[in-house]
């Protein structure tokens, strides 16, 4: 009899076991599951690139440009490498192409202390878009506000540094004589970093 009785105890205890060595190996699938998951929303929301302020490593920064004359054309930076006709600002917002582009616009501002950077603006843009020249390597003319500008070089998302954006904010008051706009954390928007370009400075 007890022989009998021990025997039903393993029958109803055999199931328990193989129910509990289940959850043990699902588990770690489950686990490994949400971690996949997880690295898979990380590659798709890739960083947007951090913008500082400055030239590249072991290069000087580059004298300050002169003056446009009226209806003076002049070339700065590298040479241009592509020969497509240049995109319409909001085409290029819009289309978001990778690698070196070419775009035209009017120049809004320029930053009036070095010409180390200038905005573009069009009446299909709401927000104007920050050229930067690459590396630090060239600077424009600090009267080029409202000349023509075909550009030359690549449109990305871009991390502003607080300190670099309170900088943009204190060249934009000298350059309106409006109050300085206090920037409190990292600025996020589209910026062109800019290899070649050409102003077109409008007749007087």
């Amino acid at each position: 009899m007890r022989q009998n009785v021990f025997f039903l105890i393993l029958l109803l205890a055999a199931p328990l076991a193989c129910d509990s060595s289940s959850d043990a190996t699902n588990a770690p699938s489950a686990e490994a599951s949400a971690e996949a998951a997880e690295a898979t929303n990380t590659e798709e929301q890739a960083p947007a690139e951090e913008v500082t302020d400055g030239p590249a490593d072991g290069e000087k920064p580059q004298e300050l440009a002169s003056d446009l004359e009226p209806g003076e054309t002049r070339h700065f930076g590298a040479p241009f490498t592509l020969e497509d006709e240049p995109m319409p600002l909001d085409q290029a917002l819009e289309a978001s192409p990778e690698g070196t582009i070419r775009v035209s616009a009017n120049i809004e501002q320029v930053c009036k202390k070095k010409g180390c950077w200038f905005t573009l603006k069009t009446d299909k843009v709401e927000e104007p878009v920050r050229v930067r020249m690459k590396d630090y390597g060239f600077f424009v003319s600090r009267n080029s506000d409202g000349a023509q500008v075909i550009a030359e070089g690549t449109l990305a998302a871009t991390v502003i540094s607080e300190e670099l954006a309170q900088h943009y904010a204190e060249d934009q008051a000298e350059a309106t004589g409006e109050p300085v706009e206090k920037v409190e954390g990292e600025q996020k928007n589209y910026e062109f970093t800019a290899t070649a370009l050409q102003i077109s400075q409008p007749e007087a």
